[in-house]
């Protein structure tokens, strides 16, 4: 024992005049966030037709919650929240595949993470930007309160090639044995407001979020219809970075874990210049001001304090996108933060 104690020391002495080797995350491969930084911009796939997510406004400008998260990341990576490309795509299997072959760098689509879009694929999902269920938007003037009221109706979904809406409802209504006439629309979306509208159907389910959105924003009156208050199923939707460079993947999700941090350390877009002032460890080291994470990321210490101080912390986003701040007046439910009872947590910042 005594003679290995003795190595030990020697090899000790000999770390101590050594000079250390870099650690083994200070120079990775990091393919993606070298092309950011070449390009100058982040390619950010969104779907583009679905307004408090991602569509254009009057101007022609993306706007949602889906589209400022690419935002946030641009001005953490490159200092500027307008040097983002937004990509959309002729389908699901189009935009999954284009994040596969890194033809964009972040995959923002309010889209599920699911097992099968992680396991044996080249993405990975970085963080839950919004938690969502399937629901049920019926007439206002139907008399129906609950799903098992439903039983008899004509719903329309999604079809199985845009995505698991159909399978999801189906499954319910079996199980809540309610009989349900199932008509399924290619397109999904908007589409589906169309056909509600043309009468082909008397509810339509999809994403709880996006019926809220659709109905404030695509239909004459939003007060015709309404969202029947049960979720059908779990809907955590999560950016999706590609599968082959984990810097990435981390930029992306600390800059999530960022704005929602930001938001219940009460930093705000507008109030920074009195948090650059606070002597709590996590606001500084959020922040900046106790230098380390940065270099970690491979980023500026101020990465975070520009996401936020460009495009606010989560609740900002949310408010102006979907919540009091926007036409569609969405509650954040699930997407609260934890200490209100929602599920919003950001890890640690120490």
């Amino acid at each position: 024992m005594r003679r290995a104690l003795l190595g030990f020391l020697a090899m000790a002495g000999i770390a101590a005049v050594t000079p250390a080797s870099p650690p083994a995350w200070a120079q990775p491969a990091t393919p993606v966030l070298d092309g950011v930084r070449q390009r100058g911009e982040v390619r950010c796939g969104v779907f583009g037709l679905l307004p408090g997510f991602s569509a254009p406004d009057a101007q022609g400008v993306m706007r949602g919650l889906d589209a400022d998260f690419c935002r946030a990341v641009a001005a953490a990576v490159l200092g500027d929240a307008a040097k983002v490309r937004f990509v959309t795509a002729p389908s699901l299997a189009a935009s999954l595949e284009s994040v596969e072959r890194a033809e964009v760098d972040i995959l923002s689509s309010n889209l599920t993470a699911t097992a099968l879009r992680d396991a044996g694929r080249n993405l990975v999902p970085a963080g839950v930007l919004f938690y969502d269920g399937q629901g049920v938007m019926v007439r206002a003037d139907a008399g129906i309160a609950a799903f098992a009221q439903l039983d008899g109706k004509r719903i329309c979904v999604a079809a199985p090639a845009v995505d698991g809406s159909l399978a999801i409802l189906h499954s319910a209504a079996r199980r809540m044995g309610v009989g349900l006439t199932l008509v399924p629309v290619p397109q999904g979306g908007p589409a589906l407001i169309t056909a509600f509208r043309a009468g082909d159907c008397d509810g339509v389910s999809a994403d709880a979020a996006a019926l809220a959105t659709l109905k404030a924003t695509d239909l004459p009156d939003p007060a015709s219809a309404v969202v029947l208050p049960e979720r059908l199923s779990r809907e955590p939707l999560t950016p999706f970075v590609p599968g082959h460079d984990n810097r990435w993947r981390q930029v992306v999700t600390w800059t999530l874990h960022a704005l929602v941090a930001a938001e219940e350390l009460e930093m705000r877009s507008d109030n920074l210049d009195t948090a650059l002032q606070s002597a709590d460890s996590e606001t500084r080291f959020l922040l900046g001001l106790d230098p380390g994470l940065g270099q970690a990321l491979g980023l500026p210490d101020t990465w975070a304090m520009e996401a936020i101080r460009q495009v606010g912390n989560y609740a900002e986003i949310f408010d102006r996108n979907l919540g009091e701040g926007s036409p569609i007046g969405l509650d954040r439910g699930l997407s609260d933060l934890w200490l209100r009872g929602g599920l919003m947590y950001p890890f640690p910042f120490r």
